[in-house]
């Protein structure tokens, strides 16, 4: 990372990033170029903090293709950022206000009914706020999940400087 200063390591603020956000930008392998597709998401950290992403959508379809051929793939999350203007415009250029993690890892394609039933409760929780008390169980079967085991990531915040920034 070019801007260590940046650079967020504090678990709870990376949880909060996740938190914040809404849509993560996968980066899917193909033969010729990457395949990006933005889509919600839920995730979990276990007890090592190791992080675990889940995604929804069609049964079906070119993403889920993809995957089938090869897991390898690259994310994006990133919370609305906002543009930053000097309070003093002779001496500064703007800035932009945001927070990010992004990453790699192995996505794999989830049949199991009580597998994808627990990443459907990590999505709604993570959208909603809450989890889905009555999820049926047709709504499950016919569902896609794909589960991401996170390899590695990094995140990083430019919170804006009081000092020499207004937001408008």
């Amino acid at each position: 990372m070019r801007r260590t200063d940046r650079e967020v390591t504090d678990i709870e603020q990376i949880k909060s990033i996740l938190e914040d956000a809404d849509v993560i930008q996968l980066g899917i392998r193909t033969a010729d170029y990457p395949y990006v597709v933005p889509t919600n998401y839920g995730y979990e950290f276990d007890d090592d903090n190791k992080l675990t992403l889940f995604l929804h959508g069609a049964p079906v379809g070119r993403k889920r293709e993809l995957i089938a051929k090869d897991g390898r793939i690259g994310f994006a999350i990133e919370t609305p950022g906002q543009l930053l203007y000097p309070k003093d415009p002779a001496h500064q250029t703007p800035s932009f206000k945001y927070r990010s993690v992004m990453g790699s890892g192995l996505a794999e394609l989830v049949d199991d009914l009580k597998q994808k039933r627990h990443a459907l409760q990590q999505i709604v929780r993570h959208e909603a706020g809450h989890e889905w008390a009555d999820l049926p169980v047709e709504a499950v079967a016919h569902v896609g999940i794909i589960r991401i085991n996170v390899n590695n990531y990094t995140a990083k915040a430019n919170p804006g400087d009081q000092e020499k920034y207004l937001e408008k």
